[in-house]
């Protein structure tokens, strides 16, 4: 065999064409990797050993003369193969396969367009399945929701009213209240001093052998005041009609049962429970008065107002918070929003029938035991779980503060208006409400530029009334003065370093402070140290600098002090006067900058715009866009807010620990512990916590 160059085998062995994957049939790979039986008319193939193992044991080639070839060195396209070993067969292992199933026939022509048409029409009845299901599935949802609007359907006003002047004339009848509260609180002090007369001696004077006659005075006085209070008890039964049974319904149930008890009590020698009912129907009164007159007073305050400005709540305002703006008033809402439910009845509409069904189940379980008193033990049950306090919980706070708001020329939107302003929130603070426009006057000004003095004058107003601060009253009086000219910014630019850019008919002006001027590299005069003025500065040069005054205003001061002092607000400086800073406040008003927020300068430009608020919750109304009546507006409905929620907080938790206490009492019949006198005092006992909440309240 001729030997071939070694340029030639290389050539050969890289160049070997690839073999070309052999096809194999269906029945072919379920043969091999076990399905159907093995086909036995197709012989075996022989195995072939690999060419690298053949190689290795062939005997090795030899020239011509019968020597072996010289061995080649080992270049770098040389390519080396690990040498093959020999290894011991394993045995055969039996496989074992599961039967699959046989194939399906493929249909041919006709049939198979017949089977893709079957395919795509049950596609499309799945689909059309799906969709219904999705429909339905929706349809629930849809239902679902309404169901859940119509059970959370807004709270109704209990009277609607066209206007303002019809809503004070309402408020204005009724009269004879005051004169029917002065009655039932003497009769209630008559029958306090009947009580105490059956179960002590007052100044020598033993009456506690005439029990009797002193619980028929008692009583007497009791049925006196149920008439003084029909108004109140009238309301309670309309409310239990309604299916809102709230602590006037629950107060008219007490009468009855209580009235029922005395009856009883007369006819078995028992001191009856009429004190602490007058004690309650008196309260009733006191509350209903209270209310009338709050809302009394702020409906003469509305009618006052010829254009009012209205204190609103603008959700997700400022960076994810809820913010308080002024904005223009709606006297309608207003009203409407005065004649909705206050927080105490949205609270007794669930406290109230669950005290009434749950002492009526414990003094059944109180008569089982021998000798058993149902009426007696329902009777003191109702009597101690009755929140006396939540009569007054809201209409005292809200009478104090309609009394002072007034007077402030400002008006609060009932319980609705408080909610409104409550809360977690920030409070805008413009430049009007820091330094109103007669607390900033002009104390000099000096011209550095060569050009025309009404020029300069006519491009600093007009930078200053784009930009829309608190100054532009008075460059505007500066203009009028020097007979400025009037000009239009055609590009304008705030900066954060505390300044103004524009460009006026190709001049680049700027205006700021004197340490944005120094930022912007303005040459300035050696030895300018003036820093309570705005500089002007025309193409990169000094051109004039204006002297200011700013005089702080004592309400202003008191203003930012309750704002920064109650908690849950944040004061927001919503400023576009580039001369108020925090560090200026503290310097003017000597208050701690860290209690209030200092935006961007973007920031408080879009804060102070008129677009802030979109979507209004109005809370207030006030006489003038005055900080000061602002500010009394906002921190009165607060305090309104709080002193009502913790009045009613501690008339629940008296009235359940009073329930509660009573049926342990009574279950064991301990009838001298459950006794006129104790329940009396225990009553007092928790009165007195909620006027003192609702007194601080009110004088907040």
């Amino acid at each position: 065999m001729e030997e071939l160059p070694q340029d030639q085998v290389e050539k050969q062995v890289h160049n070997d064409p690839v073999p070309a994957e052999p096809e194999y049939t269906l029945e072919e790979i379920m043969r091999e990797f076990g399905g159907w039986s093995k086909r036995e008319d197709e012989p075996a193939e022989p195995e072939t050993m690999p060419e690298s193992a053949e190689t290795e044991n062939s005997p090795p080639p030899q020239t011509h003369d019968g020597q072996a070839p010289a061995p080649q060195s080992v270049t770098g396209d040389t390519i080396r193969f690990a040498p093959i070993r020999d290894e011991p067969e394993e045995p055969e292992r039996p496989k074992i396969w599961t039967y699959k199933g046989e194939p399906a026939p493929q249909p041919e022509g006709d049939a198979a367009e017949d089977a893709e048409a079957a395919e795509e029409a049950a596609h499309r009845a799945r689909a059309e399945r799906a969709e219904q299901k999705r429909i339905r599935r929706l349809q629930k949802m849809q239902k679902h929701q309404q169901r859940q609007k119509k059970a959370r359907r807004p709270e109704q006003p209990e009277h609607v009213f066209s206007s303002p002047e019809e809503a004070y004339r309402a408020y204005c009848k009724g009269g004879t209240i005051k004169l029917r509260l002065i009655l039932s609180v003497i009769l209630c002090l008559v029958s306090a001093a009947m009580l105490a007369l059956c179960n002590f001696s007052v100044a020598g004077i033993d009456l506690t052998g005439s029990t009797r006659l002193l619980s028929v005075v008692m009583a007497a006085a009791a049925a006196a005041q149920v008439l003084l209070a029909y108004d109140v008890l009238l309301h309670g039964v309309l409310q239990c009609l309604k299916l809102q049974f709230d602590h006037t319904s629950l107060l008219a149930l007490t009468v009855l049962v209580t009235v029922l008890d005395a009856v009883s009590a007369l006819i078995s020698g028992r001191i009856p429970f009429s004190a602490v009912l007058s004690l309650e129907l008196t309260m009733a009164l006191w509350g209903e008065l209270e209310l009338r007159t709050a809302k009394r007073k702020t409906m003469r305050a509305v009618c006052s107002m010829e254009r009012p400005v209205a204190a609103v709540r603008e959700e997700k305002a400022w960076h994810g918070k809820d913010c308080i703006f002024r904005a223009e008033a709606d006297v309608a809402q207003f009203v409407y929003q005065l004649e909705l439910p206050d927080a105490t009845r949205r609270v007794m509409r669930v406290y109230a029938p669950v005290t009434a069904g749950l002492t009526l189940v414990l003094a059944i379980l109180s008569a089982l035991r021998p000798g058993g008193d149902f009426l007696w033990a329902w009777t003191a049950m109702l009597l101690a779980g009755f929140p006396v306090g939540a009569l007054i919980a809201y209409p005292r706070p809200f009478s104090m503060f309609a009394r002072r708001l007034s007077r402030s020329g400002a008006a609060v939107a009932g319980w609705q208006g408080a909610r409104n302003l409550g809360g977690e929130c920030a409070v805008a603070i413009e430049d009007a409400d820091l330094f109103p426009p007669e607390n900033v006057t002009l104390n000099g000004m000096k011209i550095y530029s060569d050009r025309y003095v009404p020029q300069i004058i006519g491009y600093a107003a007009a930078v200053v009334e784009t930009a829309g601060s608190g100054l532009v009253p008075l460059f505007q009086q500066i203009r009028k003065n020097q007979n400025g000219r009037h000009y239009t910014v055609d590009t304008f630019r705030r900066y954060e370093g505390g300044g103004l850019g524009a460009e006026i008919g190709g001049d680049v002006v700027l205006m700021g402070s004197l340490a944005f001027m120094k930022l912007m590299r303005v040459r300035m005069p050696e030895g300018t140290r003036l820093r309570q003025a705005v500089y002007m500065a025309i193409n990169g040069e000094l051109a004039a600098v204006f002297a200011l005054n700013y005089d702080p205003a004592p309400s202003v001061r008191a203003g930012l002090l309750s704002l920064t002092h109650m908690k849950g607000l944040l004061p927001i400086l919503a400023t576009r006067d580039f001369m108020i800073t925090p560090q200026f406040l503290k310097h003017r008003y000597k208050l701690s900058p860290d209690r209030i927020e200092f935006p961007t300068v973007e920031e408080r430009a879009h804060l102070s715009a008129p677009e802030a608020v979109r979507e209004p919750k109005q809370g207030a109304l006030m006489v003038r866009p005055s900080f000061q009546c602002f500010t009394a507006a906002v921190v009165g409905a607060r305090a309104m807010r709080s002193a009502t929620r913790g009045a009613t907080a501690i008339s629940v938790a008296g009235g359940v620990i009073g329930a509660a206490v009573l049926f342990l009492l009574t279950f064991i019949g301990s009838a001298q512990a459950v006794s006129a006198w104790n329940l009396l005092v225990y009553t007092l006992l928790w009165l007195l916590p909620t006027l003192l909440v609702t007194a601080l309240g009110g004088r907040t």
